[in-house]
């Protein structure tokens, strides 16, 4: 037993000590008068003095004492602590001794604590670069495995040295994470790899994603994926490679064969191919390998199991990259139908399927649909989780994002300031979720036009994300592209153009030219360029943005046509206008297609064909178009070009109706002060008084 305590401070000894003993009598409890007879603490524990250690460790509560049966206990309050403490203990008893000593406490000691004992014991010989006792119960496997990817993690971290800057810094952990490789695999075997993966999650859990982005790239290099296991964590490292190579590796692992006769493995396997083609937006190959993972778990488990509620809810979200928002939420329902069933309705796992469902009816445009699944997600986030934590955070945010679609925009800040207040306690001000919370912010306060305040949130966003990612990551891009977008809006063109090419810049070398975000960013320099009247460049980049789309999405989806329709619009704005009616046609076929004839972005396009034969001259053709646009969306815009076709067509008359109509819309919805909303009035009461008919004027309006 070690027995060396001449250099502990009181406290210290006093909490070595009890510890030592709890290892020793394999209690995690003990009586206060079995400790009065220990030499080393019992004077401390028989001082009743209020400055004495063990009152102070009981006034601080550190210790408790507790009583059971007329006896006295005492206990480490704080089990975490416990653990530490404990962990001294082991190191100092079994130093210098084989692994084998660690291995006996675990599987022998009947203490509650004493695997964490050990935990704590083999991250002080990782702390002293001492990773020979680590490597070897990993090699040993069994249940001695589940202690060991914290001190690896641990000895990923540690790095020799002290770096001057961050280069400095990348090249000593590059450095760190090759010598504990080479020291992890010097004899490979499958336990390698189970607590590799378990050291990776824990990392990840921890915000060290530089780390894991390292040890990825090792993992891609070092292991060799000739089995079921070793091939799903190459798979998972296939994302940090260079985006060139991604599609190539994975093409690779397809090519092998492996033994398949364990079905957990397998499913595991396949899964991990769907979401690296999900990663890099080959949706229709993500969607084959989850189909495959869910006929595996269909045979393999009972119908209502939480893996196949897990791929329908996978399957859910590809669909919804891909644009089908019916496939999309379809699936998400065969998934919440199985978890309603597994966990009732108060389960996490219920609000995750309810916002999905939102999500599906969010890309549908129907916002109203989409805020009554977020408000069912919030309720079960509320109840499980309380107002202070991550997923009640995100369903803030979402709830911010669809009332700020349908224009209720104060509500969407009020939600969005709620998400960023959890964010901020939560995790800090560093962090990306509070990032999305500030740009969020920032584009709510541009739909309100309060551009001042909607920079500032977005330049807010984008030192977050420099300072978290670093430049080149999609976040980061993200931020550029709307700080863009409102630089354009106040007139800073040369500013929007600079941002929306860094945006560019970093998506390509992210993600490379097959991505949905590098068609967002040559459309947005299309928008850019077209507003400044740069046509023929504004044509250029929505080109581009078309090819783009067409590859990564295809004809079919409402990306797709929104490109036809930013041509149209450009065509239009040149004067070409059946060049805008066939490129304006082939974007409402589209979104009729995808959307449904009900969407606000359908009636948008009634709009813009509307708009098209009205400068034609062609009325009768623009009032089919905009009546249909306004059936979709009651909205004043509508009515008041309905008004303008009917007077050109000399019906006065019809014209003073959709005058009125147009009129009572923009007084609800953005106010009678409105220079929209007077102009409606002004017209109306013009006609009234041509045709002598002011008596049918709304009283409102007289």
């Amino acid at each position: 037993m070690f027995g060396n305590y001449q250099y502990m401070t009181s406290n210290h000894l006093l909490l070595y000590r009890l510890a030592e003993l709890m290892l020793e009598h394999e209690q995690h409890i003990l009586t206060v008068d079995f400790l009065f007879d220990d030499e080393q603490i019992g004077d401390f524990v028989k001082s009743i003095q209020i400055d004495s250690p063990y009152q102070q460790m009981l006034y601080e509560g550190v210790l408790t004492e507790s009583v059971r049966e007329e006896k006295l206990f005492v206990s480490f309050t704080v089990e975490g602590y416990f653990h530490y403490v404990l962990g001294e203990v082991i190191y100092n008893q079994t130093k210098g001794k084989s692994p084998k000593s660690l291995k006996q406490i675990v599987e022998e000691n009947k203490l509650n604590g004493a695997k964490e004992g050990v935990e704590q014991c083999l991250i002080r010989d990782v702390q002293k670069r001492d990773l020979k006792r680590l490597m070897w119960m990993i090699d040993e496997g069994g249940k001695i495995l589940d202690i060991c990817s914290i001190p690896l993690a641990s000895a990923f971290l540690v790095i020799k040295g002290t770096a001057k800057s961050e280069e400095e810094k990348l090249q000593l952990q590059h450095k760190q994470v090759k010598v504990v490789f080479k020291q992890l695999f010097e004899e490979a075997t499958d336990n390698d790899i189970s607590v590799l993966d378990n050291t990776i999650d824990f990392l990840e859990s921890a915000q060290q994603n530089k780390i894991v982005e390292i040890i990825y790239l090792y993992i891609n290099e070092t292991v060799k994926p000739n089995n079921l296991k070793k091939a799903i964590i190459y798979l998972k490292s296939i994302q940090y490679v260079l985006k060139d190579k991604r599609e190539e590796k994975l093409n690779i692992i397809l090519q092998k064969e492996f033994e398949a006769d364990d079905s957990e493995l397998l499913i595991l396997f396949y899964n991990e191919i769907a979401l690296q083609f999900d990663f890099i937006s080959k949706y229709d190959k993500a969607i084959e390998y989850y189909d495959n993972t869910l006929a595996i778990e269909l045979k393999v488990y009972r119908q209502y199991h939480p893996s196949i509620a897990t791929s329908y809810n996978n399957l859910g979200l590809v669909y919804y990259r891909k644009g089908d928002y019916d496939k999309a939420i379809g699936y998400h329902e065969k998934s919440l139908a199985i978890r309603l069933k597994i966990h009732g309705e108060q389960h996490t796992s219920i609000g995750n399927s309810y916002n999905n469902l939102g999500l599906g009816y969010y890309g549908k445009g129907e916002y109203k649909k989409a805020i009554e699944y977020y408000e069912k997600t919030l309720a079960i986030d509320l109840k499980v989780h309380g107002d202070q934590h991550s997923s009640t955070g995100i369903t803030y945010n979402n709830l911010g994002c669809a009332f700020l679609e349908i224009g209720e925009n104060d509500k969407a800040i009020e939600y969005h300031e709620k998400s960023l207040a959890i964010r901020l306690k939560v995790h800090g001000v560093e962090h990306p979720s509070t990032g999305e919370s500030y740009d969020n912010l920032g584009s709510a306060f541009w739909e309100k036009d309060e551009y001042d305040k909607s920079i500032d949130y977005h330049e807010k966003s984008l030192a977050i994300r420099l300072k978290v990612h670093g430049e080149e990551h999609p976040s980061t891009g993200y931020s550029y592209n709307n700080l863009g977008c409102v630089f354009l809006e106040i007139g800073k063109n040369d500013k929007a153009i600079e941002y929306h090419e860094k945006s560019l810049v970093i998506r390509l070398k992210v993600h490379g030219e097959e991505h949905p975000s590098i068609g967002d960013s040559y459309n947005n320099l299309g928008w850019t360029f077209e507003k400044i009247g740069q046509y023929d460049k504004a044509i250029e980049y929505h080109e581009k943005s078309l090819v783009t789309r067409l590859k990564v999405h295809g004809e079919e989806h409402p990306f797709t046509g929104t490109s036809y329709n930013n041509l149209g619009s450009v065509w239009n704005d040149k004067g070409e206008y059946n060049k805008a009616l066939d490129y304006y046609d082939k974007c409402l076929k589209i979104q009729l297609k995808t959307l449904g004839n009900e969407h606000p972005d359908v009636a948008s396009s009634y709009n813009d064909i509307g708009t098209l034969y009205l400068n034609l001259d062609e009325f009768n053709k623009a009032i089919v178009n905009f009546q249909k646009g306004l059936k979709i969306l009651h909205k004043g815009g509508f009515p008041f070009k309905i008004a303008q076709c009917y007077e050109a067509l000399n019906k006065p008359s019809e014209a003073l109706e959709y005058y009125i109509q147009s009129a009572e819309i923009r007084k609800e919805d953005i106010g009678i002060e409105d220079e929209a909303t007077q102009d409606a009035i002004s017209n109306a009461k013009c006609l009234a008084k041509e045709l002598n008919k002011e008596n049918e004027l709304p009283e409102w309006m007289r």
